[in-house]
């Protein structure tokens, strides 16, 4: 299944830049920028805005903990565990 949109909860890894390889969360969809966090190097507080045609979208959601962090807690420990987790299921594939 391949994912077309970016989705608040859903999981992206980045395919250019510095951090190319990376997970992060999708926290919010501004238009053609998305806000990422991945709960260590970039926090629900300062999520990284970065431009959608340089993350590749994964099939996989925690859209629980997007909403959390919508409303302003601090949901950084849940978001590592989650892309965590991603990580072992899905890359590894």
């Amino acid at each position: 299944m391949k994912v077309q949109t970016p989705e608040p909860g859903g999981i992206a890894e980045s395919i250019s830049g510095r951090d190319a390889g990376r997970l992060y969360m999708i926290l919010a969809v501004r238009g053609d920028r998305i806000l990422l966090a991945d709960g260590k190097y970039r926090s629900c507080s300062s999520p990284k805005e970065k431009n959608a045609k340089h993350v590749r979208l994964l099939p996989v959601f925690y859209r629980g903990i997007a909403a959390k962090a919508a409303e302003g807690k601090d949901e950084d420990s849940e978001i590592r565990a989650a892309l965590k987790k991603t990580a072992q299921e899905v890359l590894k594939k």
